[in-house]
C-alpha cells in the first residue's frame, strides 16, 4: 500500500497528483497523550490510509516533559505524522477542560505550511472512515442533535457575555459537530474565536466545545454548511446507513464501547476484539476495522 511508505514529520508537500488551483482536503485529528486516545488514533490512522489512501496528521497535545505514549510511536512506525502541541486544555478562569484542545489543534495546524486552497478535515480521534467523503470546499459541521440544547440558560449566558445575539441560536442547524471542513485560509481566526467562545461558559462540561463553535461562527460572520457524513454508535445492531461515510464512535453499549479500553491497562485489550456476527451493522464495521488495523500494525513488525 502507498500509504505505508515512511513520511517525515517535516514533508508537508501536497501530493503529486494535485491539480493546480485546487486544494486538498487534509485529515486532522486532536488528541491527547494517554493509551485511550493512542488506540483510537492508531485506527483512525488505519482507516485514514485504508478508505481514503490519506496520512493523516495527528497533534498531540500535552508537555513534552512525557514521553508519547506507546501507541502514537507506533503509528509513526508505521509511517504516520503525529505532531506534539502545547495543551489547550485550560480555560481563561483557570478550569481543566479537555475539548478545549480541538480548536487548539486547528491554531496550531494553521500555523504550518498548508496552501490557503487547502482544508482541513478537523476530527475527534473516535471516529473512522467506511468510504470516501464527498466534502464541500466551505466551511461545514456534520449533524449532531445528542445532548445540544441551545436555549439552556448557561448557553445563553454564554452567548451574551461573548456578545453573540441570542435570536442566531434559534436555528436548528446549529445542531452540529465533527467532523469540520474548515478551509486553512480561515483557520487561524476561527481557532482563536473558537477558544475565546469556550471561555465564556463558567465551566467546561463537554458539550461547550460544540456550542461554542457555532458562537464563534456566528460573531466572525460566517456561515456553514450542516452536512451528513457520520453515523454514531448509540446501539451496536443498528444498520449502518447508506449514506455514512464515517462513524463517531462515541456512545456505545453493552455489546461494545471505546469507554471498556479507558485505563492504560486496558487500552491493549481493544486490539482483541471478536468478529461481531451481525454483518452490515456499526458495530460490526468498528470491530472488523479494528481487527484490520491489529494485522496492519502486526505486517509492519511494530508489534
Amino acid at each position: 500500500m502507498a500509504g505505508r511508505k515512511q513520511v517525515s514529520l517535516m514533508d508537508l508537500r501536497p501530493p503529486s497528483k494535485r491539480k493546480i488551483g485546487t486544494g486538498i482536503h487534509r485529515v486532522l485529528v486532536s488528541a491527547e497523550n494517554n493509551a485511550y486516545m493512542a488506540w483510537q488514533c492508531q485506527l483512525i490512522h488505519y482507516s485514514c490510509l485504508s478508505r481514503l489512501g490519506q496520512i493523516p496528521l495527528i497533534v498531540v497535545h500535552g508537555s513534552q516533559e512525557f514521553a508519547l505514549s506507546p501507541g502514537f510511536g507506533q503509528i509513526i512506525s508505521a509511517g504516520g505524522l503525529v505532531r506534539r502541541a502545547p495543551s489547550y486544555r485550560v480555560t481563561a478562569s483557570g478550569h481543566e477542560y479537555p475539548p478545549r484542545n480541538t480548536p487548539g489543534t486547528l491554531l496550531y495546524a494553521a500555523g504550518m505550511n498548508y496552501s490557503a486552497d487547502d482544508c482541513f478535515i478537523l476530527c475527534d480521534p473516535d471516529m473512522l472512515f467506511v468510504r470516501q467523503p464527498e466534502f464541500g470546499r466551505r466551511l461545514s459541521a456534520d449533524e449532531f442533535r445528542r445532548g445540544l440544547d441551545f436555549k439552556h440558560r448557561d448557553v445563553r449566558h454564554a452567548a451574551r457575555k461573548f456578545g453573540v445575539a441570542l435570536d442566531t441560536l434559534d436555528n436548528s442547524k446549529l445542531h452540529c459537530g465533527v467532523p469540520h471542513v474548515i478551509p486553512v485560509r480561515d483557520a487561524a481566526r476561527l481557532a482563536t474565536m473558537w477558544l475565546e467562545a469556550i471561555d465564556a461558559f463558567k465551566l467546561g462540561l463537554w458539550e461547550h466545545s460544540m456550542y461554542g463553535f457555532v458562537m464563534a461562527v456566528a460573531k466572525l460572520g460566517m456561515d456553514f454548511d450542516l452536512t451528513q457524513l457520520s453515523v454514531l454508535n448509540a446501539h451496536s445492531r443498528d444498520p449502518l446507513p447508506s449514506y455514512a461515510a464515517m462513524i463517531h464512535y462515541c456512545c456505545g453499549d453493552r455489546i461494545w464501547t471505546k469507554r471498556r479500553y479507558w485505563k492504560t491497562e486496558s487500552a491493549p485489550r481493544v486490539w482483541d476484539a471478536k468478529p461481531f456476527a451481525h454483518d452490515g451493522t456499526v458495530a460490526s464495521e468498528i470491530i472488523s476495522q479494528i481487527r484490520a488495523a491489529k494485522s496492519f500494525y502486526s505486517s509492519s513488525h511494530i508489534w
